[in-house]
């Protein structure tokens, strides 16, 4: 597999769903990740660049609860599919590292909808919401659109 074609592609097929993720009137913040042998590969998202890049590069974070679930749950099998609820992995941490940083950018429940493309690389999609949404509310709307969402990247 052409690793450089995958991101190419995988950065193509991000603008895509984030696109259609901003017209979802709930969504406050969207990412995708592109993960390369438990590596950070590539990444897009809907905003707060300043914040990505402490976040996914700068490694702030990286004793955070919710980044080391994640990584984990990155490493799955060619075609496998994962959902994560942020409000259950932090409920079991709630001095976690990001939690300020998520508020300050109205982000308060998240979603990471995970498909693994080769045995040794995944892609994320993470999908939030802000504090006028209940979480209730953002998994009614989110959960159904995971298909679409994977859709998006059918190609890779």
């Amino acid at each position: 597999m052409d690793t450089k074609k995958v991101k190419v592609d995988f950065n193509d097929c991000s603008t895509e769903v984030i696109k259609f993720l901003n017209n979802v009137r709930t969504v406050t913040y969207v990412s995708t990740l592109l993960v390369e042998n438990n590596e950070l590969s590539a990444h897009q998202s809907n905003g707060y660049n300043g914040w990505d890049v402490k976040f996914y590069y700068g490694g702030k974070y990286n004793d955070s609860t919710l980044i080391q679930v994640g990584l984990e749950l990155t490493k799955i099998k060619a075609g496998d599919v994962s959902t994560v609820i942020w409000d259950d992995v932090l409920k079991h941490d709630p001095d976690n590292l990001i939690d300020i940083e998520r508020r300050n950018h109205n982000i308060y429940h998240g979603i990471s909808f995970i498909y693994g493309i080769t045995d040794d690389m995944s892609m994320a999609i993470n999908v939030c919401t802000g504090k006028d949404t209940s979480k209730q509310e953002f998994e009614d709307i989110i959960l159904p659109q995971r298909f679409t969402m994977l859709h998006f990247f059918k190609d890779l």
